[in-house]
């Protein structure tokens, strides 16, 4: 057997578990919506790849919108400054009214990043120490804003602004998520506090 053919049968190896392990986590997320949705009214998922934000009511989708994402779409979010939207379960921290800002438009929805799943990582990979994992836990077990200002990034939410860009399906934020602003406003509406909101890639 040629060295060139084993090679080659490494790659294939290597990429397939990948592709397994992210469908895996992938699932997992999945069936996190099907859980939610029998014990919440209200469940926004939103699907990255698929630019779409879906807002389900007792377990069927009730009104979806175009939803954009980090400039750097590929992959979940891991530090400050990578530009990408984190993916997992989150809820949402803040609701908050914005004077037509330039880049975030006329809302805010706050979202519950970073989870205790991204400080376990940001742990095992020495970006926080053991108090500042702590904290994040701390907050996601009192349904409040975990720390935002850690090497793990933070002021990950839902806005809108750059509507040129945005109605054209493009990636262009720092790792938020941007809905168009008349959007963003119908789904204001429907959100509160404590609304569950999953995002997959």
């Amino acid at each position: 057997m040629s060295k060139k053919f084993l090679i080659i049968i490494a790659i294939f190896v290597l990429f397939s578990s990948l592709s397994w392990n992210f469908s895996k986590a992938e699932a997992a997320l999945k069936q996190d919506l099907q859980a939610l949705t029998t014990q919440q009214d209200i469940v926004v998922l939103i699907e990255k790849s698929a630019n779409k934000l879906t807002v389900f009511y007792q377990g069927n989708p009730l009104k979806s919108f175009l939803c954009v994402s980090g400039v750097n779409p590929q992959g979940d979010k891991q530090r400050q400054g990578d530009n990408r939207t984190p993916e997992g379960q989150f809820f949402i921290t803040e609701k908050d009214r914005l004077n037509d800002h330039p880049y975030l438009g006329r809302k805010w929805l706050g979202l519950s990043y970073p989870t205790p799943v991204h400080a376990q990582k940001g742990l095992e990979n020495n970006l926080i120490n053991s108090d500042q994992y702590n904290e994040i836990v701390g907050a996601a077990a009192q349904k409040v804003l975990p720390p935002q200002n850690t090497a793990l990034g933070g002021w990950i939410g839902i806005h809108g602004g750059r509507e040129d860009l945005t109605k054209q399906g493009l990636n262009w934020t720092e790792g938020c998520l941007a809905l168009q602003d008349a959007d963003l406003e119908v789904l204001y509406s429907m959100v509160q506090y404590g609304t569950p909101v999953i995002i997959v890639p």
